[in-house]
């Protein structure tokens, strides 16, 4: 007679971990009705911690993602994974929101998440180094400021910068010495974010480059589509609120310069009659005067 032995198998610590991120991910695509795909490869944690925070304080999670459990739960959730697959690429996080995706977009773009250098990080902004003390000991430092071009000079007991520097351009690679200096001076001249490249929206994937959206442009626009809506109203006297004050105004204007031009006496118009009587007068009696110099 044979004993069948109940045999219980345990899960991987690795499996285990994988169900609760899949059960995470599954859950956040069904509570949250869009996502953004944002690469994070090369993005320091403190970076990415000070965005989640930012995020989670507008509502939205963000989530470090490993890219083949994701494209699971999207199945799992009912979402079209293949559109997704050429996004989730290295290394990515997901935000999960109710909001607009790109009011998203434009949040993370306000919010300037400085760091510090690190060689061969490419310079965001102009970097100025401040004249006064930097409080660093002299020493081998030294030279670092002399082979960047800083003036120095070295006052109790410590190097003083002499005049405001800059030391790096937009656009400009960040040397190891500047990276070095710059922590050394306790600094953080670079803006970091989130790189956003695929968005979730009714049903489908699309990339930010199809939408992208000049704010600047926009705004151009619309001041200008004001402004001609505005001298249209003035020039063709329609009586709204925003331009009737400057029509009253021009009425009045040619109001009183017919008045004046027809010799009327209003008023208002008196003054300038009598000013053009006594204009008209004088280039009389300068005429005559031509004629008869003892006049």
């Amino acid at each position: 007679m044979s004993i069948q032995k109940a045999v219980t198998v345990k899960s991987s610590p690795a499996r285990q971990r994988k169900a609760k991120q899949l059960e995470e991910y599954v859950n956040a695509l069904q509570q949250y009705r869009y996502f953004l795909i944002a690469s994070i490869t090369g993005l320091p944690a403190s970076v990415l911690k000070q965005s989640k925070s930012l995020l989670r304080q507008d509502g939205s999670l963000l989530k470090v993602v490993k890219n083949t459990v994701f494209l699971i739960a999207l199945e799992k959730a009912g979402k079209n994974p293949k559109e997704a697959e050429q996004h989730l690429m290295g290394q990515n996080a997901v935000i999960f929101t109710n909001k607009n995706p790109f009011s998203i977009i434009f949040f993370l773009d306000k919010q300037k998440i400085m760091r510090e250098a690190r060689a061969g990080d490419v310079a965001t902004n102009e970097i100025v180094l401040p004249a006064g003390n930097t409080g660093i000991p002299p020493g081998p430092m030294i030279s670092n400021f002399n082979k960047l071009g800083i003036p120095t000079r070295v006052q109790e007991g410590s190097i003083w910068i002499a005049k405001d520097t800059v030391v790096a351009r937009p656009g400009d690679v960040i040397s190891p010495e500047l990276a070095e200096l710059l922590t050394k001076l306790g600094l953080k001249p670079i803006e970091s974010k989130l790189q956003i490249k695929a968005i979730y929206l009714d049903g489908r994937i699309i990339s930010p480059k199809d939408v992208e959206l000049d704010v600047k442009l926009w705004r151009d626009r619309l001041s200008s589509a004001h402004t001609q809506a505005y001298n249209l109203a003035f020039n063709a006297a329609l009586p709204l609120p925003q331009v009737l004050p400057a029509i009253i105004g021009k009425a009045h204007m040619e109001a009183l310069a017919l008045a004046a031009q027809a010799g009327f006496p209003a008023k208002e118009a008196v003054p300038m009659i009598l000013a053009k009587a006594e204009a008209q007068a004088k280039a009389l009696y300068e005429k005559l005067k031509a004629i008869k110099p003892e006049l």
